[in-house]
This record gives structure tokens, C-alpha cells and sequence, in this order.
């Protein structure tokens, strides 16, 4: 029995033995991890203030600025991250990455902090440099340098890669498992990010296109449309002159100005669209001041260059179309001019001189197509010249995109093709799994000039999770004594327009485009349902303001598509903040 008690203590002995060994390994990893930890921690003390400052950085970061070679915002960026990537590193750093909860922390700090500091040293660098041949955008002697574009293009394409595959790292951070600060600092890259992309996918495709749109491989000829906003059209305004451009290797060159109401056709010029002609009729392809009341641009483009050919000859290939709100940025890039006539035309001044005083001024509509023309032709060869501050104009350009008031179609189907699905493209609103988009289109309804007084706005918000709720807002701010203004700005021979609307009256026809397959869940006030444009039925609302009055419509419609709400509208001169109700 004394051998049993023995071959116990012993056994005991082994076991306490055993133990303490366990025990010292479980000691000595958790304060290896807690070293790791302390040094990981260090790191991660030492890199937060370079991270939050990069944050603060990249949250201002203009890209307008970056993409026309302003490197100071970049320059800064790439410093702090550097700073941080050097404190998120190593094998200790990796170590702690292991650890259960806490590693996930050092692990989505690492993955944000190599990934801004990759898309800095990468994606906006490279975007800043592209900013340095900013100027082969612009003419210079008169010719654009188109193989400066395609150098450009190169540039702005591996920028756009570098920022795709940072959202694309990014993603890959799992928002549940770390803690606030991370999540909302990953968050706010990824918007930043989200912002930025489109911009380089639109310089991209703009530097894809301009070479061969420019007669980078031939001589191309393309019809510019100068709208009038004082008379509304579902695209912007009356066509009021029509301008062929001739682009040879980059070389451009204006020629042939006629005023738009100069074509005109007893039959349409050209078949319509089926459901075109049942909401529009054919007034669209009998007077050329009318294709832009077609709110696809693709189809108004098409129009106005049958138009051309049977008046003028020839085979244009282009089509592009801005207003004078566009000319006025523009005009900010060149400076003021002074054109034959005395008057001095600038960016502040061009819009009231084009819309406004041009009517006050000269009664007869051949003189005002002359200051027209003058005036046209003062800005455009300013444009072509030595003078032009490159940053200012693409600003310019950019603004013009983003409020739709610049228009391009391109009869060449990989031109169309970089074109499609972009702002410049001019397109109806499109619903999809994403996307609930509604469509507000504006017409002048008298024949007059009295839109250069009105203001118009619209939104829209979700009541439910099927049902959208639009309101529509027009307001007239045309002065009281408007009545006493010439007949040709009113529209009226006497004391009432040819379609019977009361002198000094404004007549607007809106038509309300609800998404593809939508229905409203209520009636539609005022509004008359006007047919179905592709999918999407169309609701024509008729206003009569007189100077001082306002008009309000609200829709509300049931739809099946995605959660993004978006209105595309008229680009007007004068909006109206407008909050939809339900």
C-alpha cells in the first residue's frame, strides 16, 4: 500500500508538473499577445492622427482641381498616408491581426490605410499628372491636339482602374465585425470614392470620343444647336441658329450660321417615333426651332440633321447643343468681349443680353439674328484662341454636362456607345432594379419669350415602399407692366397670341414622364394623360400665369423599381426649391 501511496505522489507530481508547464506556455503566449497588442497599439497611436488627417484631406479633395493638375491636395494626401501605412505594418501588426475581436480592427485599419495610400500614390497621381495635358483639350491656333487626348485618355483610364479597385478593397472590410470609427471612416472613403469614379468615367469616355470626333481619322462635319431658354423646349430651349463645325485632325472651324425658323417643311421632315408623334405631334419635324420638344435627344438629333440635309446638302455626322447659360461659363475661361456692336458680352451679362435685352432692343427677328450671330461668333473664335484659361474652361464644360445643358449624338455607333448612359447624351429617364427616375419636361405654349422670367423646380420623395410622390412648381416673375413689351417677346399680334392665350399671359406645357410601368395611386389634378413614350406614361399639364402667379402640380405613383429616387427636368434659368408632400 506504501508503493500505491508513493506511485499516487508521483503520479501527482507528474500532473502538478504538467500543469505548471501549460500554465507558463498560456502565460507566456497571452503576454506575447499583449506585447504584440502594445506594439501593434503603438503603431496604431502613432498612424491615427496621419489617418484622421488624410481623411480630412481626401473628404475635401476637389477633383475637379486634381484632374486639371493641381497636385497640392494629392501631395499632402500621399504624406500622411505614407506616414500611416509605415505605423500599420509588420510582423507584429500581422500578429495582432489573429487575435479573435480585436484583430478584425487591425486588419480593416491596415486594409483602408494601404488602400488610400495605394490609390494616392497611384489612381490620383496619376490623375494629377493627366491634369498637366489638360490643355489638349483646348484649341490652340484653332486645332484641339488630338494626340495629346489619346495620351490623356491613357492616363485618366489607369486612374479610373486604381479608384475601381480601391471600392473594390474596400468591400472587402465587413462593416458588423469592427468597431464605429473604422466603420464610419470606411464608409466615408467609399462615398468619397463614389463621387470620384464617375468623374474619371466621364473624362474617360469624353478622351475615348474627342479624337475621332475631331477628325483624328478624317475630316467630320457636325451641326451645333444654339437653344433659346427664353422659349422652353423639353431640352432646353428653342433651336435658335444652327451652326456647322468642321473638325479636320483637331482643326475646327465654324461656318454656315442660320437661324433655326429659317427651316420649316409643310410635311414632317422625317418620320417620328410612333409614340413621339402621339404626344408631340408633328410639329417636331416641320419647324426646326421644335426637335428639342423630343425629350430623347437621339431622336431631336436625328430631326434636326434631316432638316440640314434637305435644306443645306451634305451628311453631318455630330450633333451637339447648348444654351446660353452654357456660353456664359464659358465666357469665364475667355474674359469679357467686346463685339461689333459696342456691347461687351461676359459670363455675368451673356444670359440677360441673349434672352432679354436682344428683344427689348431690336423688334425686327432678322436684326436680332445678326447680334445673334455676331455675338455667337465672337464667343467661339475667343474659344479658339491662345487665351483661354484650359482649368476654368474644362470647369466650365463640366458644370454644362452636369446640368444637361450640353447635348451630343454622334452617328458613329462606337461614339455612341461611349456616349450612352451619360448626361451628355440626353436621354429619357431610365428605371431599373437600382433606380426610380420621373421626367419633367417644359414647353412654351405661346410662341413667346417670357420663360427668360419664369422659374420652375421639382422633386420627388417616397410616401410608402412602393409609392413616389412629385411635385411640380412653376412661377412667374415677369414684371407687372409686361403687357406693354413688344408683340414679338410676348408672342401676340394684338391683344392675344395665335392660340388665343391673353396678352402678357404665359402658357406652359409640362409633361409629367412617370417611371416604366408605373401608375399613379391617385388622380392627376390638372394633368391629362397624353399617351405612353416607351413604357412610361406621360401626363400633359397645361398652365396660364400671369406676372406674380405660381402653379403647383402633385403626382404620386405606385412603381416596382429600385430604391434611388431622380427627377431629370428642363435645365431653366431660375429654380424653384420644391418639397414634395404626401
Amino acid at each position: 500500500m506504501v508503493r500505491k501511496r508513493q506511485h499516487r505522489r508521483r503520479g501527482a507530481t507528474r500532473r502538478v508538473s504538467a500543469g505548471r508547464i501549460v500554465l507558463a506556455l498560456v502565460t507566456t503566449l497571452a503576454l506575447g499577445f499583449v506585447v504584440v497588442l502594445a506594439w501593434a497599439g503603438v503603431g496604431a497611436v502613432r498612424a491615427l492622427p496621419h489617418i484622421e488627417r488624410a481623411q480630412q484631406v481626401a473628404a475635401g479633395l476637389d477633383m475637379q482641381s486634381v484632374l486639371a493638375g493641381d497636385t497640392s491636395q494629392v501631395d499632402e494626401l500621399q504624406n500622411e498616408l505614407a506616414a500611416a501605412r509605415s505605423n500599420t505594418s509588420g510582423p507584429a501588426w500581422r500578429l495582432a491581426e489573429g487575435v479573435p475581436w480585436v484583430g478584425p480592427q487591425f486588419t480593416a485599419t491596415r486594409t483602408l490605410t494601404e488602400t488610400l495610400d495605394d490609390l494616392a500614390s497611384d489612381g490620383l497621381a496619376t490623375a494629377a499628372e493627366a491634369g498637366d495635358g489638360v490643355d489638349a483639350l483646348l484649341p490652340r491656333e484653332g486645332q484641339v491636339d488630338v494626340a495629346g487626348l489619346s495620351a490623356l485618355n491613357a492616363q485618366v483610364e489607369s486612374a479610373l482602374v486604381s479608384v475601381t479597385d480601391a471600392r473594390a478593397r474596400l468591400a472587402t472590410i465587413e462593416p458588423a465585425g469592427v468597431v464605429g470609427p473604422l466603420r464610419d471612416g470606411t464608409a466615408q472613403i467609399d462615398e468619397l470614392l463614389a463621387e470620384i469614379e464617375p468623374t474619371l468615367e466621364g473624362t474617360s469616355r469624353a478622351t475615348s470620343l474627342l479624337p475621332g470626333f475631331l477628325g483624328a481619322e478624317g475630316q467630320r462635319e457636325h451641326l451645333l444647336l444654339l437653344q433659346n431658354s427664353a422659349e422652353w423646349r423639353s431640352q432646353g430651349g428653342i433651336i435658335g441658329s444652327v451652326i456647322k463645325l468642321t473638325a479636320t485632325d483637331g482643326e475646327i472651324e465654324f461656318s454656315d450660321q442660320l437661324p433655326g425658323r429659317s427651316f420649316s417643311s409643310e410635311e414632317a421632315v422625317t418620320p417620328l417615333e410612333f409614340d413621339t408623334e402621339l404626344i408631340f405631334g408633328d410639329r417636331p419635324a416641320r419647324y426646326m426651332q421644335n426637335p428639342t420638344m423630343i425629350p430623347d435627344f437621339a431622336e431631336a438629333a436625328h430631326v434636326a440633321r434631316e432638316f440640314w440635309k434637305a435644306d443645306q446638302g451634305g451628311d453631318t455626322t455630330g450633333v451637339i447643343a447648348i444654351d446660353p447659360v452654357t456660353l456664359s461659363y464659358l465666357l469665364e475661361a475667355t474674359g469679357p468681349l467686346e463685339l461689333p456692336t459696342g456691347d461687351v458680352i461676359s459670363s455675368e451679362n451673356a444670359v440677360q443680353l441673349l434672352l432679354n435685352e436682344a428683344y427689348l432692343r431690336y423688334e425686327d427677328p432678322a436684326e436680332q439674328d445678326v447680334f445673334f450671330g455676331v455675338a455667337a461668333d465672337a464667343v467661339f473664335e475667343a474659344l479658339l484662341s491662345d487665351d483661354v484659361d484650359p482649368v476654368t474652361a474644362v470647369q466650365a464644360i463640366t458644370r454644362a454636362v452636369d446640368e444637361r445643358r450640353l447635348l451630343v449624338w454622334s452617328a458613329d455607333e462606337e461614339e455612341r456607345a461611349l456616349l450612352e448612359d451619360t448626361s451628355v447624351s440626353g436621354a429619357m429617364p431610365v428605371s431599373d432594379d437600382d433606380n426610380t427616375a420621373f421626367g419633367v419636361y417644359l414647353n412654351d405654349g405661346v410662341g413667346a419669350k417670357l420663360d427668360y422670367y419664369m422659374a420652375a423646380g421639382s422633386s420627388v420623395a417616397w410616401c410608402s415602399d412602393a409609392t413616389a410622390s412629385l411635385r411640380v412648381t412653376l412661377r412667374n416673375d415677369a414684371p407687372e407692366d409686361i403687357s406693354d413689351y413688344p408683340d414679338y417677346l410676348l408672342g401676340t399680334s394684338g391683344e392675344e397670341t395665335q392660340s388665343g392665350v391673353p396678352r402678357g399671359i404665359n402658357r406652359t406645357l409640362a409633361y409629367v414622364y412617370l417611371p416604366e410601368g408605373a401608375e399613379l395611386t391617385g388622380d392627376a389634378g390638372e394633368a391629362q394623360l397624353a399617351g405612353q413614350h416607351d413604357g412610361r406614361n406621360v401626363y400633359e399639364w397645361t398652365t396660364d400665369l400671369a406676372p406674380g402667379e405660381s402653379a403647383t402640380l402633385d403626382v404620386q405613383a405606385q412603381t416596382n423599381t429600385g430604391d434611388q429616387l431622380d427627377v431629370v427636368s428642363t435645365p431653366v434659368l431660375t429654380d424653384v426649391d420644391v418639397e414634395p408632400e404626401c
